[in-house]
């Protein structure tokens, strides 16, 4: 391995640990949970900014930092109702920026890519082991350790959140099992989707179940002449899904599946979201303000605090306007192509499908995680401006 690889390989190591940091404490509703992912993220990025010597984006860097300055060009132009609120938002919004930089220049080459990939699926199916052993503990403790509030699945506050992160994780073992890694693979994807499951998420099991049909389709698709050569490879994923159902157990998302008006707080939520974007469509009320202005356009008293409008899409544009929702949607249809072809990627494209129905991208850490591997899919699009820099060392010499 040559030194340029031997670096990249390390900043892979330090990519994947500071982005599992934030979420491995994500369980905690305290601020000094998102104080860990954040601070783990500008670290890394302060470290790459000074040492890196030359700077190579993808073209969907353009878009990324427009959504990432979103919040505080609000605060510039006084177009935000409640600026505090978008300046604490705004800054989750531009590490996210941040996270799809680093993963766009961290992971471009083979070796440091596959490193990350196999050191985070494999960190991640931990996880996933972890919260089966948490939901059928009791009382339920996170790691076995600490007490886990009401809601929390695994390391995240909500099992939607939680089931976003197994759609992440899932595309990727199935990567790892056509990278010469069968027995390995197969194994992480039996425990990603068996979590999955346990997490009672009909949208993620939906998701998780829908990349595997896409994987399979695509594998047909790619290798038609070797068709017959898979048919081990098919069988195979069709006992690793049965033997997931069997170790989680499908009761509990099978009465779910069986609840008749599944949505109908979504509906009314999203009704009233709708009524708030009407109001003031292209400036939007800031980044991070919904919660605060949601009340003067609900339609039904639910006893409970409204967090979220439970549809990131739907809450975009109320926050930021029918431009924000615009720059989101052209960020994921320019990924999507390159998402496909990596395998790796579809997950990038799950959550934000999941994202019509729940807001698993709220949580920053998570939030970091999709926008880092946005960045490593787009280098398969293949189209980059970028820049080299003189380092002190070369001036003085």
């Amino acid at each position: 391995m040559s030194g340029r690889q031997g670096l990249g390989v390390l900043w892979a190591v330090g990519l994947w640990l500071a982005l599992l940091a934030g979420i491995v404490v994500a369980w905690s509703p305290r601020y000094w949970a998102v104080s860990v992912a954040i601070t783990s993220l500008s670290i890394i990025t302060i470290c790459r900014l000074i040492r890196a010597r030359s700077f190579r984006f993808p073209l969907q860097t353009l878009l990324v930092a427009l959504i990432g300055a979103w919040g505080f060009l609000q605060i510039a132009l006084h177009t935000t109702l409640l600026p505090q609120l978008t300046l604490e938002s705004s800054i989750v919004w531009a590490l996210g920026a941040g996270a799809f930089v680093l993963g766009s220049q961290i992971l471009r080459d083979r070796a440091p890519r596959h490193l990350f990939m196999k050191l985070l699926v494999w960190s991640l199916t931990v996880l996933a082991v972890c919260a089966m052993l948490q939901f059928f503990g009791a009382p339920e403790r996170v790691f076995g350790i600490f007490p886990a509030i009401n809601g929390v699945t695994g390391t995240l506050l909500s099992r939607n959140q939680f089931a976003a992160l197994m759609e992440l994780a899932a595309p990727i073992s199935l990567w790892y099992m056509l990278d010469r890694n069968p027995t390995p693979g197969g194994l992480c994807y039996a425990m990603i989707l068996a979590a999955t499951f346990t997490s009672a998420s009909r949208a993620g099991v939906i998701l998780v179940l829908s990349e595997l049909v896409v994987f399979l389709v695509g594998l047909l698709f790619a290798r038609r002449r070797e068709a017959k050569a898979f048919l081990p490879v098919f069988a195979g994923l069709g006992l690793l899904v049965a033997v997931a159902a069997i170790i989680a157990g499908t009761d509990q998302i099978r009465a779910r599946f069986e609840d008749r008006n599944p949505y109908e707080l979504r509906r009314e939520l999203f009704d009233s979201t709708l009524k708030l974007i009407a109001e003031r469509p292209w400036s939007g009320y800031g980044i991070g303000t919904w919660r605060a202005v949601y009340p003067r356009a609900a339609t039904f008293d639910i006893a409970v605090l409204a967090n979220e409008a439970h549809n990131d899409w739907a809450q975009w544009a109320c926050d930021g306007g029918i431009p924000f929702l615009l720059l989101m949607a052209a960020l994921v249809a320019w990924l999507a192509k390159p998402a496909i072809q990596s395998i790796w990627g579809l997950g990038v494209l799950s959550v934000m499908v999941h994202s019509y129905v729940d807001y698993p991208i709220r949580e920053p850490a998570l939030s970091f995680l999709w926008f880092a591997l946005a960045g490593a899919v787009s280098q398969f699009e293949g189209k980059h401006f970028g820049f080299k820099r003189r380092m002190p060392s070369e001036d003085a010499g």
